[in-house]
């Protein structure tokens, strides 16, 4: 709900008119309603089916609607709130409680108009999408201004680059001979640290040994493997 209609992008009259009920019992009108967003540098969210009521003192946001309509998730502190994307969980935007209300901002504290700089992020984040590189690489760009990224102490360990660098057993060397297609199948499920956009965790692949085709199988649950394996069975 908001008391100016200037603050909304679009924006509808009521043919009746409705009030609304405030905490003294007061019922205060409707005027129209309208759709508004969250300025940059914030990715768009936005604000649908907002209320125009002049006479409101505060503009209020519904928290439920605005996860729903927005799929994010919202995360409270005695400091503030933070805005999370629903399936990476990546922050989106993190706003600074002022008294006993949780505001929320638009603006940011260190905006840029540089396209190459990102939302400050932290560093592990950071190591892990730049390809595992060490602090110093991390600290050379924060201090370019290419990434904006929070305060770098001691790295932390990295089971990823622990893995990485282990020496690896050659394979056996293998018997086993095909002449046609189906013959032997491998298979293998692999298990993703994070859900993709589509929230799949799982992807399940399939190996011929003759032909070195492969299927590649995202899926959400374990429990689904069992069907992928008569499906297999089926086109063979």
């Amino acid at each position: 709900m908001t008391t100016s209609q200037g603050t909304l992008s679009t924006y509808s009259n009521l043919r009746n008119n409705k009030n609304i009920v405030v905490g003294c019992g007061q019922e205060i009108p409707i005027r129209g309603y309208g759709q508004t967003y969250i300025s940059p540098p914030y990715p768009p969210i936005s604000l649908n089916n907002v209320l125009h009521a002049p006479k409101l003192i505060k503009n209020l946001i519904y928290v439920h609607r605005f996860t729903i309509d927005n799929n994010v998730a919202i995360e409270f502190d005695p400091f503030g709130f933070s805005v999370k994307d629903i399936q990476t969980e990546i922050p989106l935007m993190r706003c600074d409680c002022t008294g006993d209300l949780y505001p929320l901002t638009t603006t940011t504290r260190h905006q840029s108009t540089s396209p190459a700089t990102f939302a400050a992020l932290s560093p592990t984040l950071w190591h892990n999408r730049l390809g595992h590189h060490r602090a110093n690489v991390l600290r050379f760009l924060s201090k370019n201004k290419f990434i904006e990224c929070k305060q770098i102490s001691s790295p932390s360990i990295c089971q990823s680059c622990i893995y990485g660098k282990h020496v690896k057993l050659p394979f056996s060397i293998s018997n086993s001979t095909t002449s046609k297609p189906f013959d032997i199948i491998h298979s293998d499920l692999w298990t993703s640290p994070i859900l993709s956009s589509a929230g799949h965790k799982y992807y399940l692949f399939f190996l011929d040994d003759y032909t070195n085709f492969v299927w590649t199988f995202p899926i959400g649950r374990k429990s689904q493997v069992p069907s992928i394996f008569f499906l297999i069975s089926c086109i063979h």
